[in-house]
């Protein structure tokens, strides 16, 4: 049994406070407690694969994020910050990708992104071409015919860099091209179905 400290606790849902309760210290029983809660505020829906798979992916591509903005993006980097970054950046990729075909009926397996990328159903290689298109607008217009490239520099990134330490050298990773992947499959996912 797991426990943390009892007392009043504010519950949070996407982000947002929503109630409070008084928290026993049992990590299973205030799970209870605070699902309840939920469910008779009708904020208590279970997620569909497509959502748990993407809002995961967000998660990673959060964590990335922090990372980039905290330690990568100015001079000097901090290089204790690259291995966590690129790790984090290239699941959350993984994760876009699968959810994007979660999205579209179909459930991919495995950790390279150019297999996920071609096993997409075709209206989701689409909306992919589509952000892209979107994406590179005032950036560099040519990055938008570039995604499948990019994806290709990234393809095992998550495998060789997860455990960098063991190895002499892992591939190459740029730091603006993974944050524009990012970017295009986390809006691809964003995009209505028609």
């Amino acid at each position: 049994m797991s426990r943390i400290p009892a007392g009043p606790k504010t519950i949070m849902h996407n982000g947002v406070a929503v109630g409070q309760y008084d928290s026993t210290g049992d990590l299973d029983a205030d799970a209870e407690a605070v699902s309840q809660f939920l469910k008779d505020k009708g904020l208590h829906k279970k997620p569909t694969p497509f959502s748990a798979a993407f809002n995961q992916a967000v998660s990673f591509a959060t964590a990335s994020n922090y990372l980039f903005e905290k330690d990568l993006s100015r001079s000097p980097r901090n290089g204790a910050s690259v291995v966590p970054f690129v790790v984090n950046a290239a699941f959350s990729i993984e994760l876009y990708l699968k959810a994007l075909s979660l999205k579209h009926g179909s459930a991919l397996r495995g950790h390279e992104l150019v297999k996920l990328y071609e096993g997409l159903p075709i209206n989701a290689k689409a909306e992919i071409q589509e952000m892209a298109q979107r994406c590179a607008i005032g950036i560099d217009a040519s990055r938008a015919n570039s995604f499948i490239e990019y994806l290709h520099e990234l393809n095992n990134t998550f495998v060789e860099w997860r455990y960098s330490f063991e190895k002499q050298r892992a591939g190459a990773v740029y730091i603006e091209s993974t944050i524009f992947v990012m970017r295009v499959l986390h809006e691809a996912c964003r995009l209505e179905m028609p």
